[in-house]
């Protein structure tokens, strides 16, 4: 299956499960603050289905004061970024609007606002037993599993 279809049916199956109201708390207002558990989950299935190299991308927008500094996070494959919850910033006009839901492709003025935090950026190994967050995640990626083609 191409990196596309792997991408855009992961984001359907979320968005499906989401509304049958079996993501449970961790995700229950996807997009909005869930990028770095999205993107975990993500590379869990992109690693899952044979992608080699997946590195985990996470970075800061400071703005002019702190009230407008905003995390984000996505995944490298193959140099081109994936990131399936950038809409999470579509109301946010210091962030350009960005109302994107899923977005394969080179790095964009958008991706480039976040400054990548020391460490943020490593290669992702799935996920992993010794997370605190681990069953939670496992659990949140066997429900997306149900809902893909």
């Amino acid at each position: 299956m191409s990196l596309e279809k792997l991408v855009y049916s992961f984001r359907e199956a979320i968005i499906a499960a989401k509304k049958n109201n079996e993501s449970g708390e961790l995700f229950r207002k996807f997009p909005v603050g869930q990028c770095g558990h999205t993107s975990d989950v993500l590379a869990q299935y992109l690693i899952d289905n044979g992608c080699n190299l997946v590195t985990y991308v996470n970075g800061t927008y400071y703005g002019d004061n702190i009230d407008s500094r905003q995390a984000h996070t996505w995944l490298l494959v193959d140099d081109w970024v994936i990131d399936i919850t950038g809409d999470q910033f579509k109301y946010q006009e210091e962030l350009l609007n960005y109302d994107v839901p899923v977005y394969i492709g080179p790095v964009t003025d958008f991706h480039r606002l976040f400054e990548i935090n020391p460490g943020g950026k490593h290669e992702h190994f799935g996920l992993e037993c010794d997370w605190s967050n681990y069953h939670e995640l496992k659990t949140w990626y066997e429900i997306i599993l149900q809902y893909l083609d």
